[in-house]
């Protein structure tokens, strides 16, 4: 179910992609809004939901709101690879500040403007920044190993965020990389896996 929601923001939800990288989409699918409420009448198929660990759920539900875009919007899509705008996550001039992991396993808590985790490693801390620096992030430290590491910073397009009512001061997501783990954002070029819109038209009458 959805309220007030429009189509590319449906299709990044869909597709797990984000919206710089959906191309050839017109302009009413961004500026047009939409309500959608739609269920499975396949008992076998809920129950199997059901039953199935998270993980395993979000890519069949996926499969099915895709599903549903094509039947209502006639979407079509292919994805290829075009050279972006994207980032190289590099060690900083005064070095590393990465506290190496103190146990197994991995565990991450990252929402807007926070970033936990334990037993993580280079790549994977640069496939998640993705999603808050807007770019892809290629690892380019040369460090292995995992970590544990705690990063705050103030997103751009948020409010400031308090504490016990107060503003509190954060560094931009770029300074804070440097400030408290020793790391760089260096701007670049690079191959990027993009989603292009075929086709697409208004929805169909319920």
């Amino acid at each position: 179910r959805t309220m007030n929601v429009s189509l590319k923001a449906l299709i990044q939800y869909a597709f797990d992609t984000p919206q710089s990288r959906i191309f050839d989409a017109p302009a009413w699918t961004s500026s047009q809004s939409f309500d959608i409420d739609a269920k499975s009448d396949d008992a076998a198929l809920n129950q199997r939901l059901h039953d199935l660990p998270s993980d395993q759920v979000k890519p069949i539900k996926l499969a099915m709101i895709q599903s549903l875009l094509a039947d209502r919007f006639g979407l079509k899509t292919h994805r290829e690879q075009r050279v972006l705008p994207i980032y190289e996550l590099v060690v900083a001039k005064s070095g590393s500040k990465l506290t190496p992991a103190k146990s197994d396993g991995l565990t991450i808590n990252h929402s807007l403007g926070y970033f936990n985790a334990k037993g993580i490693t280079l790549p994977l801390i640069a496939q998640e920044l993705a999603r808050d620096a807007g770019r892809v992030i290629i690892d380019e430290t040369n460090l292995p190993g995992r970590f544990d590491i705690d990063l705050r910073w103030q997103p751009d397009d948020a409010p400031p965020m308090k504490l016990n009512g107060e503003e509190l001061s954060l560094p931009s997501l770029f300074t804070a990389l440097q400030e408290q783990l020793g790391l760089r954002l260096e701007p670049a070029k690079g191959p990027v896996d993009v989603l292009v819109i075929d086709d697409v038209h208004p929805p169909s009458d319920n």
